[in-house]
């Protein structure tokens, strides 16, 4: 059986964990190209979805911990995922500025 505490405690090490690359994206999506502004904005969204489904543990859920659990283990990936693309866009197109330059 899935413990509450634990599972909330476990997923919030990962939502931490998201939280300080996300601020260190936004800093990097400054003057960068539209597409990772775009797949920034959507995930925003799934990042406010993970943060929904957390506080949703531990309270009287109508559904199973196990399904609220794995709903959000996979908005986990998905936002790991998606920072990632995030990363390389912004990489790409400050490398692409740089060669601008030269």
């Amino acid at each position: 059986m899935v413990d509450t505490k634990e599972l909330k405690e476990s997923l919030q090490r990962e939502v931490d964990a998201l939280t300080r690359a996300r601020d260190e994206l936004k800093v990097q999506l400054q003057g960068v190209k539209t597409d990772a502004k775009d797949e920034w904005a959507r995930l925003e969204t799934t990042f406010e979805r993970l943060q929904g489904e957390i506080k949703r543990i531990g309270l009287d859920a109508k559904e199973p911990l196990k399904d609220i659990g794995a709903a959000a283990r996979n908005l986990v990936d998905e936002l790991k995922r998606g920072y990632g693309r995030v990363k390389e866009d912004a990489k790409q197109s400050l490398n692409d500025a740089k060669k601008s330059l030269d």
